[in-house]
């Protein structure tokens, strides 16, 4: 998953991504980018596994909060 995905998946903003991330906010938004923007950066592979494993445990947690 890409943190923009998850991003958008949950309403964060820009601020709350790059501070679960541990990158500046610009950093972040760089990764929104189109590919063809000349400031476009990939986010590391580790934040595409970092994403999935937040989403997995995100999910999970709202599921349960959702049985009570």
């Amino acid at each position: 998953m890409h943190p923009i995905d998850l991003m958008r998946k949950y309403g964060w903003s820009y601020h709350k991504l790059a501070a679960e991330f541990g990158v500046s906010e610009a950093e972040a938004r760089r990764w929104g980018f189109k590919r063809t923007a000349t400031n476009y950066r990939n986010p590391p592979s580790m934040a595409y596994k970092l994403a999935e494993k937040i989403d997995k445990e995100l999910s999970t947690l709202l599921a349960t909060a959702q049985h009570y």
